[in-house]
């Protein structure tokens, strides 16, 4: 996606206001060279990383997973930001409950975790990790309650990215359906790519 030569940035006789610029920049956004299947499948893979227990390495799985499947590694970025401060409590309770529910972990063997330190941090808590692993995971049962959380929340974030790419491919299919321009935009910039792409095949081709 070309960012900063999208026709909301060119410059104009008229200069648009910026509520007009956002919308031409959304419509550039859907109407890029990649299937919607494929930009669904990179917002996706971002929102799943995103949910997932691996706190600190979200940015960085993103991209790695991002460039190991051959998607757009920005959209991938910009889906793990979904998991904020405000959005991973309740996706980490279910998760946590839902591995306890797997494991098979009785209430007097594992305890429920310390959710009163996560709320009492407030948004810091992600700035102090290990701090409030501690304070959550800690005491009696930890690694039973390290293994149903990791567990729980992974299947979790996986089935949330699996219903994510549901929902953006069905909702870019719909714009293109509704946008015809935006689609045919998309389609000369396909095009373009393979053609660009199978005459620097056939230069590196050797004779």
């Amino acid at each position: 996606m070309r960012l900063f030569t999208s026709r909301a940035f060119r410059r104009r006789r008229h200069p648009l206001s910026w509520r007009r610029r956002w919308r031409i920049l959304l419509l550039d956004w859907l109407g890029r060279e990649e299937p919607a299947e494929k930009v669904a499948a990179a917002i996706a893979l971002g929102v799943a990383v995103g949910f997932s227990p691996f706190l600190g390495l979200h940015f960085v799985l993103a991209l790695g997973l991002a460039y190991l499947f051959g998607l757009n590694r920005l959209d991938a970025v910009l889906g793990q930001f979904v998991g904020n401060p405000w959005t991973l409590p309740p996706v980490f309770a279910v998760g946590y409950q839902f591995g306890r529910v797997l494991l098979g972990n009785r209430a007097r063997q594992v305890p429920q975790l310390k959710w009163e330190a996560l709320s009492e941090s407030g948004s810091t808590w992600l700035l102090h990790p290990i701090e409030t692993a501690r304070a959550v995971f800690g005491g009696h049962g930890f690694l039973p309650r390290l293994e149903a959380f990791v567990l729980g929340t992974t299947i979790l974030s996986i089935a949330i990215g699996f219903a994510t790419y549901f929902l953006i491919r069905a909702i870019l299919i719909l714009v293109h359906r509704r946008h015809p321009r935006v689609a045919e935009r998309a389609a000369r910039r396909r095009r373009r790519l393979i053609a660009r792409r199978e005459s620097r095949e056939s230069r590196e081709t050797p004779r």
